[in-house]
């Protein structure tokens, strides 16, 4: 089987992601971030930059994340939780 790094997610399953370890783009209060992801909590990213480590609230952060030469943009809210308990949460249907 392959990796879920290797694999390329669909919108559905792009919220289940781990975001941790990967290269990204955040846009939080009109600046850019820059950086690999150390670590996730429930509310905030910590994410390496140049300039040091940052910690970034998810609410109104974007999240530009690249998948096999394909960039998706997330909204934080979306992505509010830990990743262990994203996996578990049942989206209602939008329809």
């Amino acid at each position: 089987m392959k990796r879920d790094q290797d694999r390329s997610p669909t919108e559905k399953s792009l919220l289940k992601i781990r975001v941790i370890g990967r290269q990204c783009e955040i846009k939080y209060a009109g600046k850019f971030f820059s950086g690999r992801i150390e670590n996730e909590t429930r509310n905030t990213w910590k994410i390496r930059t140049i300039n040091g480590l940052k910690m970034i609230p998810k609410d109104h952060a974007k999240l530009q994340i690249t998948f096999n030469n394909h960039q998706y943009e997330i909204n934080g809210n979306q992505m509010k939780g830990r990743h262990e308990d994203r996996i578990k949460r049942r989206r209602k249907r939008q329809w």
